[in-house]
């Protein structure tokens, strides 16, 4: 198993790193390092999952959405899948590296995405000001996830959906819970990632990080109490790829 520095390591019960703010400068140190070839890698390590990952977000998403905040946007792939879709036609992107915000210029889709540089734990949004949220593989790299959902909460409006899309840690409980990754997927995500970003993205460092993370994060049933606990309904989780990746989704209570 990879092992990360210790600021990366997080609480058990929490999931709050040790060092936030810490943590939050390397993470995004390293995302401003690799915005050049993320969508590369991205859709190279996946095998493309990853745009059927995001397609089945949007196919989650309330028909005529308003507001859709994409939170920790990146590239904005997320939020431009939405629009693909037909879920919306309006996108606020957030994140908190500007190298990859970006990214989003000249996608298709790009005039109804307005880009902000902001934090996840401090969202530039007003109370209750978005209908939906979609967070596709980003809140693994908050310092503090339960703050997280937290922020979700405060400017998402009552009876909005909330969906997240992530690698969370594998849970060895009872079948049909939180299966993760078979042993070869599992080996592949922490040995082969990590050789394909040095070789094609020249940054080992930010590719050891990746399988790493999932392996010091959250369950996606652990993901699924923060929500409920912050009074979140119609909670659900929803395996795919064999566990590779889980969307996991709900509805600020009214």
């Amino acid at each position: 198993m990879n092992q990360l520095p210790d600021i990366h390591h997080r609480d058990p019960d929490t999931g709050r790193v040790r060092d936030p703010e810490a943590h939050a400068r390397q993470v995004r140190g390293m995302f401003a390092r690799i915005s050049g070839v993320y969508d590369l890698m991205n859709h190279l390590l996946s095998l493309n999952l990853d745009k059927r990952w995001r397609r089945r977000v949007a196919k989650r998403l309330d028909a005529d959405t308003g507001t859709l905040l994409d939170l920790c946007a990146g590239t904005g792939d997320l939020g431009l899948a939405c629009v693909a879709a037909g879920r919306t036609q309006r996108v606020l992107a957030v994140d908190f590296v500007p190298e990859m915000l970006a990214g989003i210029a000249g996608k298709r889709g790009a005039d109804v995405v307005g880009p902000v540089a902001g934090d996840g734990l401090r969202l530039p949004v007003g109370d209750a000001t978005v209908d939906a949220i979609v967070a596709g593989f980003g809140v693994r790299n908050l310092a503090d996830p339960v703050a997280g959902v937290r922020e979700m909460s405060r400017v998402l409006r009552p009876g909005g959906q909330v969906l997240v899309l992530e690698f969370f840690r594998a849970d060895a409980g009872a079948e049909g819970q939180d299966r993760g990754p078979a042993g070869p997927v599992r080996w592949g995500l922490n040995t082969a990632i990590p050789a394909v970003g040095r070789l094609v993205a020249g940054d080992h460092d930010a590719y050891r990080y990746l399988p790493g993370s999932m392996d010091r994060f959250v369950t996606s049933m652990e993901y699924q109490e923060m929500l409920r606990a912050e009074g979140f309904t119609e909670v659900f989780v929803e395996r795919m790829t064999f566990g590779i990746a889980h969307l996991v989704g709900g509805r600020r209570s009214s």
